[in-house]
């Protein structure tokens, strides 16, 4: 509270906090020294206790000053201990004491206000920021007179001042006074009252909170008294919305308009006490007939009068014109001057009061709804407000059934379509991924051979990386499939950009050099080599744009360049809610591909439909290649991931592709791919394992024969479902690959066949399994349960999910890597293999590049950054700004993610002394 105009000598308030040096107790004996400092630690530490555990236990921040004073007084054994609150509006001006423990001896201080026209100007910014203020003698801090007359005042001789926030704002200050004598304030001492300090802010946040809760109870509360006046008033009201809501849900439940108007009739007659509520349908030529009707039981039956024209000739009389918005009511047929037919009629059927409302269905009338009453009844405003709300819900519900009908003959047709789109692409994936299975298959086996040459290994790889690219090409028609349906989604996970652009560069090479082109790559220097991101979309996007590109450039180049930008938008892929590794795996970059070729263009005119399915510019159709999939697709994947692609072209003239796509970079320890090694043979004391291997086609069967016998497995071979039963009884093997498209019993029947044998030769034997069958305790028995995989050439997901119903132990789709059979029969025989070699782990790569950076490398990495970046940081660092370091880390994190990630860790841990010292070493460091 009272500052001196020349300032003494004060604690710092951020960069150096004072400490207690802890006592090294096994070096040297307690003196009686050390043992009252550790007294004194105790004393302080239960204290802060106390307090602590007050104000999570009290919102009565009276009760907690004046237990915190208490203490400290006692504690501290100074003259007097304060509490002072500045009065916020004199603008730190002015204030007074409102908590004080004192010796009798001096004066009190509670009350007391005080004025000091300088400490707002001067100084409130400065305690605000946490400034602590210790004199140990007042007469010789050259503090100014009028500083002095206010300590005078108080008697004090020696004072240690500490700020006290609520929340950001400076509330008041924590005063500490000895009277007596002149006081060397100690370190241990001041770091004691600034904790204590801290705490008591809580409390004053605490209490504010409380305040601002009461307050809007209180509001809350007034609301609620102005809702209970209104209730009465209104509550007919709400009887009435009741009962029309409910009649509506009711319509909405039901699509059965012969149930919709029975119960709609019902509910009307019970919510308005009718005697009879009826519905009347008419034909355009005005012929009309009861649809249905709800009455009394002791009410004849409309059903046996002709009443339909007479409630078509009341409403066409009082309604020539405005038909849609009359409603004809009659309180008393007596008053009225009805046709002697009419009353005649109506007294036939002891109706004396009714009212109409016409149903519409859109524009065209459809019927009428009739309310009786056996009475004179004077219809009121509600009533044909809740019948004409009633009308109108009818003649919806009539039109949605309509529409219903309608859409379930377009859904019929669909449906037949789809089943017969569904056939085709069944059978077309089976025939084209048939012969391609073969090819990659025999292609796979020859790479086996340890005598190739470096030559013939490089035509096999490109003979394997061709047919994956026909198989991608087979797929993009289904993929197209996928997408309308809306079932395509993404698969991400981390892989290797560089090895993803060299193997494309690598397809395209032959391409390139067969029409005399030129491609250049251009990969920026920043490029990380680790991106998290669906790999398979991202392949498929670059081979069709670069397809694209090359096919339509005779002469001249293809360029592709690849980079980088600043995310700015870091939310562009939405992650499930409460998932934090989703969260931590969100993009931080843009992961940029420009693709620019000097071919023949595009017309302008044809720009606007080049992302329709099945549409090609002129150029395409010329060339009489692709299907117009490629970039509609391209379209759907990249707006999948998150990103945008723009096309830019004039005929004649080349075209540029530009696509952005934000992805994560990683670090190589994470990225999901590794090398995986050839198998040679079954591992060293592994039994004989039987395969069977059912499959129609030859050429397949082959290399899964060659395969699986050049490993070491036992194999034999069937061509249908019925010679696979048959084998499965006499060969007992352990294993079988079951092909799900054969003749005479296909995979599906041919795998329940054995499940159901299998399961009969359990039930049926009540003894151990033979021990001749055992084949060891590394492999299953396979009396016990064969194990069964499907293969098929199919790609849908249904095809799946029915292999697994039928009692598959697990699920290949046509073609598959040798690797992958490996893994998968691995897994369920409990078998190891030899292999040709062990590459290296990617996991040990890249060491250099850890998470946790050396105290040097961070100075030296924020040396790197702008002056005014580390000034801003240091400033932030220094005033708590969490806001404001949280934005400057967000924005080095794609240039410098380990060094944001360290800082991060210390702001986390609100180690912000270190961020302070941390960013001043780096401020030296850029100065020399």
């Amino acid at each position: 509270m009272i500052i001196p105009e020349t300032e003494p000598p004060r604690i710092p308030s951020s960069s150096k906090q004072p400490t207690i040096e802890p006592l090294n107790v096994e070096d040297s004996a307690l003196t009686p020294q050390t043992e009252t400092q550790l007294k004194m630690q105790l004393q302080q530490a239960i204290l802060l206790g106390e307090v602590t555990n007050e104000i999570r236990q009290s919102l009565d921040t009276t009760t907690i000053f004046q237990i915190a004073v208490d203490k400290v007084q006692t504690l501290l054994q100074v003259d007097r201990v304060a509490i002072f609150q500045f009065d916020p509006a004199t603008n730190y001006k002015q204030g007074v004491f409102v908590a004080e423990q004192v010796i009798p001896v001096y004066y009190s201080a509670v009350a007391a206000r005080v004025q000091d026209d300088s400490f707002g100007e001067n100084y409130a910014t400065k305690y605000q920021l946490g400034r602590v203020f210790a004199v140990a003698d007042v007469y010789d801090a050259g503090l100014s007179d009028c500083h002095l007359q206010i300590y005078e005042r108080f008697q004090v001789r020696a004072t240690l001042v500490v700020p006290l926030l609520q929340g950001e704002k400076l509330w008041g200050l924590l005063c500490i006074h000895q009277c007596s004598r002149p006081r060397a304030w100690k370190s241990v001492e001041i770091d004691f009252i600034k904790k204590l300090a801290d705490q008591l802010s809580v409390a004053l946040k605490q209490a504010e909170l409380h305040e601002q809760a009461l307050e809007k109870s209180q509001q809350l509360q007034n609301a609620l008294n102005q809702v209970e006046a209104q209730k009465e008033r209104e509550i007919w009201l709400a009887q009435y919305e009741r009962n029309i809501t409910q009649i509506i849900q009711n319509i909405h439940q039901n699509l059965d308009i012969e149930d919709i108007f029975k119960a709609t009739t019902r509910d009307i007659r019970q919510f308005l006490r009718c005697d009879r509520v009826a519905v009347y349908t008419y034909s355009p030529e005005e012929t009309g007939e009861l649809f249905l009707e709800s009455s009394n039981a002791h009410l004849t039956p409309l059903a046996e009068g002709k009443g339909a024209s007479l409630w078509l000739d009341v409403y066409l009389n009082a309604a020539p014109d405005n038909a849609r918005d009359c409603i004809p009511l009659v309180t008393d047929i007596d008053q009225q001057h009805h046709a002697h037919g009419h009353l005649v009629f109506l007294a036939q059927f002891q109706i004396r009061a009714y009212m109409l409302v016409p149903v519409f269905i859109g524009d065209r009338f459809w019927g009428l709804l009739v309310t009786c009453q056996q009475t004179s009844h004077q219809w009121d405003d509600i009533e044909q407000s809740l019948l004409r709300r009633v009308g109108d819900q009818l003649g919806v519900a009539l039109q949605q059934a309509e529409l219903m009908h309608q859409l379930q003959m377009s859904k019929d047709k669909a449906e037949s379509a789809n089943r017969a789109k569904s056939a085709f692409l069944a059978n077309m994936s089976h025939e084209l991924r048939t012969p391609l299975n073969a090819i990659l298959g025999f292609s796979q086996l020859l790479n086996r051979d340890q005598n190739l040459t470096p030559k013939q290994k490089q035509t096999l790889t490109s003979i394997n990386r061709s047919g994956s690219h026909l198989l991608n090409l087979i797929n993009d028609v289904l993929e197209m499939s996928k997408i309308e349906a809306g079932q395509v989604s993404l698969n991400v996970k981390n892989c290797d950009l560089i090895n993803l652009l060299d193997s494309i560069q690598e397809m395209f090479l032959l391409k390139v050099e067969s029409k005399g082109l030129t491609l250049m790559v251009d990969k920026a220097l920043d490029l990380p080599p680790y991106i998290r991101t669906d790999e398979s979309r991202l392949r498929q996007v670059l081979i069709n744009v670069l397809t694209n590109a090359l096919k339509f450039t005779e002469q001249g180049s293809v360029a592709l360049k690849v980079y980088t930008q600043k995310l700015l938008s870091p939310d562009l892929i939405p992650t499930p809610d409460d998932d934090p590794v989703a969260e931590e795996n969100q993009p931080n970059i843009y992961l940029c591909i420009d693709v620019e070729d000097t071919g023949v263009g595009i017309s302008e005119s044809e720009m606007g439909n080049l992302f329709e399915t099945f549409t090609q510019a002129s150029a395409g159709r010329n060339s009489s290649e692709g299907a117009g999939l490629g970039l509609a697709i391209c379209q759907h994947c990249i707006e999948l991931m998150g990103g945008n692609i723009l096309i830019d072209s004039k005929e004649e003239q080349g075209t540029t592709v530009q696509i952005q796509v934000p992805v994560m970079a990683t670090q190589a320890k994470s990225v999901d791919h590794l090398d995986v090694p050839m198998v040679l043979s079954l591992a060293p004391g592994h039994p004989h394992i039987r395969m069977l291997v059912v499959e129609d086609n030859p050429e397949n069967a082959q290399i899964v024969i060659d395969l699986m016998t050049s490993v070491g497995f036992e194999v034999q071979s069937v061509v249908n479902g019925q010679q696979a039963v048959a084998c499965w009884q006499t060969w007992h093997p352990h294993v079988i690959l079951m092909d799900w498209q054969m003749p005479i019993m296909n995979g599906y029947d041919a795998t329940q066949t054995i499940r159901t044998l299998e399961h009969q030769t359990v039930s049926d034997s009540n003894t151990e399994v033979s021990p001749d069958v055992i084949i060891g305790s590394s492999v299953k028995s396979p009396l016990n349960n064969t194990i069964i995989i499907a293969l098929t050439a199919s790609v849908f997901e249904d095809t799946k999910q029915e292999c697994y119903e039928a009692g598959c132990d697990d699920f290949l789709r046509k073609p598959y890597q040798q690797s992958v059979l490996f893994e998968v029969l691995a897994q369920h025989l409990n078998i190891q293999y030899l292999y040709d070699e062990c590459p290296q782990d990617i996991n040990t790569l890249h060491t250099s590049s850890s998470q946790n950076m050396h105290q040097g490398n961070i100075e030296y990495q924020l040396s790197q950054l702008p002056k005014q970046w580390l000034v801003k940081l240091h400033q932030a660092a220094i005033e708590l700004d969490e806001e404001q370091m949280s934005q400057q880390f967000v924005e080095i994190t794609s240039d410098y993610p380990y060094l944001a990630t360290n800082l991060t860790k210390l702001f986390q841990n609100l180690q912000f002394d270190q961020i302070v010292n941390l960013a001043q070493a780096a401020l030296q460091i850029k100065n020399h």
